[in-house]
């Protein structure tokens, strides 16, 4: 699907139709903001659904949306508290051409280090699909301690931290130093974050935290239609990265991890 040289925006979301419950993003807009902005493709993320809302619609309808543009690539949702129902929903990926998981513990009300959340963490790594999570926890270092347990009990399933931890990104050089003793089942993505903090006094330090990580671990997203794909081309551009870091931000990492 991709090339070398291809941006891919790895975090947008997509409203189903008649959705009022968050902001809407359409096909149609993303399509015309990727056409305007040069982003050869996007990764299509659920909304967060809370416990007892049957996934089952939207990954059919983001299966749907992948199978009609090919320049899109789609992640599904379940919520751990559903227990064996995500767990058989789960199972539905492979058939519906979904390439991973997306999940939010703060929006779907389930923390971290649940037995439900073990098991949905073992089965993905079963099946070879990694877990996009959120990891901003706005008041609530509580979470990201779970998160970072979860990530270590769980070290051949392949975790995405969406947002970088927000905020608290500077936190993140903990999996910096956990990389350094081999374990490399972590992978950052970009998402809100340079949007966040562009033009400040922070700005500095997310760069040099990014360069620690390493390129080959660090995913461009924009978090669509929170935010616009330009605006979050505009912040990731001013954060002054070298051009071979940026090409594997922008593309080639998550183009390698997910296969494409």
């Amino acid at each position: 699907m991709s090339t070398s040289t291809d941006i891919i925006d790895a975090h947008v979301h997509l409203s189903m139709p008649g959705d009022s419950s968050k902001p809407v993003g359409s096909v149609e807009d993303l399509v015309m903001q990727m056409d305007m902005t040069s982003v050869d493709a996007a990764v299509i993320l659920p909304n967060p659904l809370p416990k007892g809302v049957n996934p089952e619609k939207y990954n059919e309808f983001i299966a749907d949306t992948v199978k009609e543009y090919p320049q899109f690539v789609g992640f599904g949702s379940v919520n751990p508290l559903d227990g064996a129902k995500a767990l058989k929903e789960l199972d539905r990926f492979p058939s519906l051409h979904l390439k991973g998981l997306k999940l939010n513990p703060l929006l779907q009300n389930f923390n971290c280090d649940t037995k439900e959340m073990e098991k949905i963490a073992q089965k993905c790594n079963d099946m070879d699909i990694p877990i996009l999570i959120h990891s901003y926890f706005p008041f609530n270092t509580h979470e990201s301690e779970r998160l970072y347990r979860l990530v270590q009990n769980h070290e051949e399933t392949i975790f995405i931290l969406a947002h970088t931890g927000g905020h608290t990104f500077i936190d993140f050089f903990s999996y910096v130093e956990r990389r350094k003793t081999g374990k490399d089942n972590v992978y950052f993505d970009v998402s809100s974050i340079s949007v966040m903090f562009r033009r400040s006094p922070y700005t500095e330090q997310l760069t040099w935290l990014l360069q620690q990580m390493g390129a080959d671990r660090v995913i461009f997203g924009s978090n669509y239609p929170k935010y616009q794909l330009v605006d979050a081309l505009a912040a990731f551009d001013e954060l002054g990265l070298s051009f071979s870091e940026s090409q594997h931000i922008m593309g080639k990492t998550i183009s390698s991890l997910l296969k494409l």
